[in-house]
């Protein structure tokens, strides 16, 4: 007869083809990711955080730094799916500047979807705005009029 399997948190026994213990509420047979932050920092954040995955409780990993890089990034250079930052860089990045397919900024967007007081992409929508179809106070350039 094969051994049950133990839950890798409590270590409890697991029904069959179970995802989550019964008794503790961790998934099973989760890749853990990646994660690394260098050993200096600045005002307490890590001057580098690249964080990928999931931890050890199933939970998405969130790079938080003054350099963050993951599939959510927070910091002062964010890069990741979503990235919050001074100056960002993701499919949905918000901050100062950003970059994305869909970038909100306080200052200037550039991508698919851009939205900001400087907003340029397919779409462009701010105070000045470029692109296919921009819409603002000052259009800059424009496809369509």
């Amino acid at each position: 007869m094969a051994e049950p399997d133990l839950c890798r948190n409590c270590g409890k026994e697991l029904p069959p083809r179970y995802g989550v213990c019964p008794q503790c509420g961790v998934r099973q047979n989760v890749p853990e990711g990646y994660e690394w932050k260098s050993k200096g920092e600045w005002m307490g954040e890590p001057l580098v955080h690249i964080a990928f995955g999931s931890d050890a409780t199933g939970r998405v990993r969130t790079a938080r730094g003054i350099v963050a890089i993951g599939q959510r990034a927070s910091g002062v250079v964010a890069v990741g799916i979503v990235a919050f930052g001074v100056f960002s860089f993701g499919v949905l990045s918000c901050g100062v500047v950003s970059v994305g397919v869909a970038a909100f900024a306080l200052g200037a967007a550039f991508g698919v979807n851009a939205f900001a007081p400087l907003a340029i992409g397919v779409l462009g929508v701010g105070y000045a705005a470029g692109g296919v179809q921009a819409i603002g106070w000052k259009i800059l350039f424009s496809v369509r009029s």
